[in-house]
């Protein structure tokens, strides 16, 4: 029997890396519109395949990506989470953070947990100094995460998304503060909706 490997492990969850046949298990997460609201529209069919096949192209090219959260004693999938790289501009890119939680988990600190386990990883794995997060600026959940993992707004930032300006927060954490964070038990804050894209 092949032993599961495992990118990143938090107090509750455990994330492995998506696979080409997770359609069923990520579907229903990617598919409900209120949870993909950043996105403003829940994704169809062969969105959510283009997004696994996008996953699977970072982790060649990237090493990291949105990895699979599951819950550590049963198994299921609880989130979506992991370090991105993130275009800031024609130039410029950066690490990001972003975390889609299961819409019938909201409000039990899964969004806090997943953005920690993500920013500790691209901090000791990828060794960079800086994270982000680039938030919509509605999202109050996700603006309350960031706040609970050190990240302070730093500017602005315009996506372009299937004909449409996006607008978004960039929230920035250095290395040496985050670190100096006290750790927050799990359920303490808000819950995220999401945070990248």
């Amino acid at each position: 029997m092949e032993l599961q490997h495992y990118e990143m492990e938090s107090e509750r969850l455990r994330f492995r890396r998506l696979r080409a046949d997770d359609f069923s298990l990520v579907a229903p997460i990617l598919q409900d519109a209120e949870t993909m609201y950043a996105w403003e529209h829940g994704f169809s069919y062969e969105e959510v395949v283009d997004w696994i096949a996008d996953m699977l192209r970072r982790y060649h090219e990237d090493g990291y990506g949105y990895f699979a959260g599951l819950d550590r004693e049963t198994g299921e999938l609880i989130a979506l989470a992991g370090p991105l790289t993130e275009r800031l501009d024609a130039e410029t890119t950066a690490i990001g953070l972003g975390y889609i939680v299961r819409r019938d988990l909201w409000g039990q600190g899964y969004g806090t947990e997943c953005a920690r386990a993500s920013l500790t990883f691209a901090f000791k794995k990828l060794d960079v100094p800086r994270a982000l997060a680039l938030i919509r600026p509605d999202n109050i959940a996700s603006l309350h995460v960031a706040a609970a993992c050190g990240m302070k707004p730093v500017g602005q930032l315009t996506k372009q998304y299937r004909g449409k300006e996006l607008p978004h927060v960039v929230c920035a954490v250095e290395r040496a503060a985050f670190f100096a964070e006290p750790d927050e038990e799990p359920g303490q804050s808000a819950e995220v909706e999401e945070t990248a894209k």
